[in-house]
């Protein structure tokens, strides 16, 4: 048996092909303004414009970073200085006399400039602290460098000067690179030991009270902010 032929059936079928098309159309066009509007709200909420429906924020607002870490990075790029662009200054953190005048004569040996020695104000249990400043990153990695084993301290001090204090695991064994060690040598990149952050996300120790000045730096001026005292022996 034939379909009559009205042209009914194949009205039919177009208009179910064109309803199809019509519902394919409404589909797709709920999609895209869907996916539209959350890829708006989701920059919103990434450029903090938006409050999400997270507890915690993707970004983290300026002024508002915290962390554990206390290690500044060295800058990058940076290699170690030349040992006369550097100062330095000496102390005792033990109680073996006379520890801190060897090793600044040995520091002097490699062209450093030693300002003074003393006697740090308590005793220091580890091996080697060098302490800095902000102005003083690349100088403190490279004096850090002369030893197999330092804890690298930012403090709030002015200027370039580096402090070195010796603690008691450096006296039972020193721990003083050889001139020839490959790790001195001058071409070779400052890198940090441990996970860092740059400089202006760590926050800096207070500095000692008293600081020798400095003739290395154009302006030299001593920070105020109590910390262990420095006796004059060493």
């Amino acid at each position: 048996m034939t379909e009559p032929a009205t042209g009914r059936p194949d009205a039919r079928r177009a208009g179910v092909r064109r309803h199809r098309r019509e519902r394919q159309i409404i589909v797709f066009g709920v999609l895209v303004i869907a996916i539209g509007f959350v890829g708006v709200f989701a920059a919103g909420i990434y450029r903090g414009n938006l409050d999400g429906p997270f507890s915690q924020p993707f970004v983290t607002p300026a002024g508002q970073f915290e962390s554990d870490v206390k290690l500044v990075c060295p800058p990058p790029d940076s290699t170690a200085l030349p040992a006369e662009a550097v100062a330095v200054r000496v102390l005792n953190g033990t109680t073996v006399s006379g520890l801190a005048g060897r090793v600044t004569e040995d520091l002097e040996g490699r062209g450093f400039l030693s300002l003074a020695t003393g006697n740090w104000g308590r005793d220091y249990s580890d091996t080697v602290r060098v302490a800095f400043g902000p102005d003083g990153v690349q100088h403190g990695y490279t004096v850090a460098r002369q030893f197999a084993e330092a804890e690298l301290v930012l403090d709030n001090r002015e200027g370039s000067l580096v402090d070195v204090v010796l603690g008691e695991g450096f006296a039972a064994s020193p721990s003083l690179r050889s001139v020839l060690s490959p790790e001195l040598a001058p071409d070779l990149p400052l890198a940090a030991n441990a996970e860092c952050l740059p400089v202006n996300l760590v926050t800096p120790e207070p500095a000692p009270r008293n600081l020798p000045e400095n003739p290395l730096d154009p302006v030299v001026t001593a920070s105020a902010t109590p910390s262990p005292s420095a006796s004059a022996s060493g």
